[in-house]
């Protein structure tokens, strides 16, 4: 959309580029609607990051059952972090 402004306003003046009749046209509609998907996906993974943010914050996104080691199928309990060995 800024590309085609600038363009716009290169050739007509930027009063044009500005204008109602402009930015309300045919191929301004259609990227305004191509542009709503992005947007919408965006603003799914800021909530999702968000919840999870509010989650560690809170503690809700620690797995407080145990842990499983690799190659194994079963839980074990959870054990103190070692710090210092």
């Amino acid at each position: 959309i800024g590309l085609m402004q600038a363009w716009a306003s290169v050739e007509y003046g930027t009063w044009y580029a500005r204008s109602a009749e402009f930015l309300h046209s045919g191929g301004m509609n259609q990227l305004r609607w191509m542009r709503m998907v992005g947007d919408t996906v965006f603003a799914l993974g800021a909530v999702v990051l968000g919840w999870f943010v509010l989650g560690l914050l809170t503690g809700h996104s620690y797995d407080k059952r145990g842990y499983v080691a690799e190659g194994e199928w079963e839980v074990r309990p959870q054990e103190e972090p070692v710090l210092h060995r």
